[in-house]
């Protein structure tokens, strides 16, 4: 079996391929002076399993993506697994206005094409997974988050709003403490409310956690309240940091600990996927 890692996904692309004792494939990486991509895969995976690791993010990472996607076909593997631990462009996985684009639908119809079997982390939407022909497996985390924060003496365990309360729930229910999510109700097309639930929180930690972390705006303004509110400590994690506009520093300022998975590979991305990722293969792939 072979690894072949997009540029987004090295670190992942090592830690599985430590688990399976197998090897990471070179990839020649260049722009030509119009400024295309060229890639080219180094180690012959000709008759192989091989795990394509790489997120689509950005625009350049979906193209990057699709380049590789190709690059193995062309070698005739004996499968092709798309690992992608962040499935970007996945929040359009429905048509909201007349004239726009299903984007999670174009990009997962596309990886279609060449793949054998899909495996993402954490999907925005799980109506992505039925836009595929192929098996479309979508991994929760709750495990490494678990065993990151169960000697962190959290109190409760809080998502910035409705939407991520199931996820809380499980994640309450492993360290045994109670489950919250903050109400937000909308005032008008520019103002959002947010209400904490009535507790005492005073000299309490507090677990913040969601799925994405982008402009991280919901975050910074849960934390501001829950401190104004007697909290101790404040730990925020999600599964995807993505961090727009260099969000992050503005958040340090807010918690106390920000610490997110290896989706997206960050300084802060303290928690791997790898080991969840990894049991979700041994099930697909004769290894």
């Amino acid at each position: 079996m072979y690894i072949v890692p997009s540029s987004t996904a090295y670190n992942v692309s090592r830690k599985l391929a430590s688990i399976f004792s197998c090897n990471v494939s070179g990839v020649v990486r260049k722009r030509f002076p119009d400024n295309e991509m060229y890639l080219k895969i180094i180690d012959d995976v000709n008759g192989e399993d091989v795990l394509l690791v790489g997120n689509t993010r950005s625009d350049s990472d979906i193209v990057e993506y699709l380049l590789l996607l190709d690059a193995i076909k062309e070698e005739d593997p004996k499968s092709i697994t798309a690992v992608v631990p962040f499935f970007g462009y996945a929040r359009q996985h429905m048509r909201y206005n007349n004239g726009e684009p299903v984007s999670s639908k174009v990009f997962t119809k596309a990886i279609n094409q060449y793949a054998d079997r899909i495996i993402t982390v954490e999907l925005h939407n799980e109506q992505t997974l039925d836009y595929s022909d192929i098996p479309f497996t979508n991994i929760k985390i709750i495990n490494p988050i678990y065993n990151y924060f169960k000697n962190k003496n959290i109190d409760f365990v809080m998502s910035p709003d409705d939407g991520g309360y199931e996820r809380v729930k499980l994640m309450a229910a492993k360290l045994g403490i109670p489950a919250y999510y903050i109400d937000k109700k909308r005032i008008d097309s520019t103002t959002v409310k947010m209400i904490l639930p009535e507790e005492d929180y005073g000299d309490k930690n507090i677990l913040l956690l969601d799925d994405i972390i982008s402009t991280g705006g919901t975050i910074m303004k849960a934390s501001n309240m829950l401190r104004r509110s007697g909290a101790k400590n404040i730990y925020a994690c999600a599964i995807h940091g993505v961090f727009a506009n260099n969000s992050n520093e503005k958040i340090e300022k807010y918690v106390n600990e920000l610490a997110v998975t290896d989706t997206i590979e960050t300084k802060y991305s303290n928690i791997t996927v790898a080991d969840e990722i990894a049991a979700s293969l041994k099930s697909k792939i004769s290894i």
